[in-house]
């Protein structure tokens, strides 16, 4: 699979940056897009999976339920799902560019919202 380590993703905030994902591996190519996470182990807590250019995701094929953020071009939560299980498809997200796959429950843990912004 052609792969990318991104970094740490972080929820801009008015007066600190909120960890989200301290590493992050990046989709290249139409393969790693398709699969995703289907052929992976499960995430640690600090483990992300981007998608670039996706507005949908599906879990079918996979083991363990997973949250999902999806922004658009500017880096701007747009819609989260919590805890999908597998087996599931999201809807279409207008405007969605990334789609940011995590463990189930990371986003929990967090006061990221619709509308906030993330720094990657």
């Amino acid at each position: 699979m052609k792969e990318a380590k991104v970094g740490s993703i972080y929820k801009k905030g008015e007066t600190k940056e909120e960890l989200i994902v301290d590493e992050v591996i990046e989709s290249h190519n139409f393969f790693s897009k398709l699969t995703g996470l289907v052929l992976r182990k499960k995430l640690r807590h600090n483990q992300g999976f981007l998608i670039k250019n996706c507005n949908s995701i599906h879990t079918i094929g996979m083991r363990y339920n997973i949250d999902v953020i999806f922004l658009d071009k500017k880096n701007k939560v747009l819609a989260i799902y919590c805890n999908m299980k597998p087996f599931r498809v999201t809807p279409f997200i207008k405007g969605a560019y990334y789609a940011l796959e995590v463990r189930a429950g990371v986003i929990e843990k967090t006061s990221l919202k619709v509308m906030d912004f993330i720094v990657f």
